[in-house]
């Protein structure tokens, strides 16, 4: 059982990162700015659940599976993968990491953001 109900207006969602300079990457593990986006949850019901796990899937990125691989078609930049981080700024591993939450009683919003980080010391597009 789910103690809340993820909101229309968030699912689905589209984090558009925009196009970054290589330059802003100088060193393994530098990111872009920050793109927050949030989750919402309703008709959450606290009597039974205070808090909740939040995980995210998909497909690694090649050089560092805890982000998302940016693409594997040809001409898709290389040493770049994109990092989704909870509101204390951790790193929240794909396919396996968890961010754990507290729940509010009706609504409850979860912040997060998107970065691009760079998996290589050259990126390449």
């Amino acid at each position: 059982d789910s103690p809340c109900v993820l909101s229309v207006d968030s699912q689905n969602q589209e984090v558009v990162l925009g196009q970054v300079q290589k330059s802003v990457f100088a060193a393994v593990g530098d990111k872009s700015p920050a793109k927050p986006f949030e989750i919402k949850l309703e008709d959450c019901d606290t009597t039974t659940m205070k808090k909740a796990n939040v995980s995210f899937s998909g497909v690694g990125d090649a050089d560092k599976s805890d982000l998302i691989s940016v693409s594997t078609e040809a001409g898709a930049a290389k040493g770049v993968g994109i990092g989704i981080y909870d509101n204390s700024n951790t790193l929240v591993a794909l396919n396996g990491g968890k961010a754990r939450v507290d729940l509010s009683k009706g609504q409850t919003v979860l912040y997060f953001t998107a970065n691009y980080v760079s998996t290589l010391a050259t990126v390449t597009t």
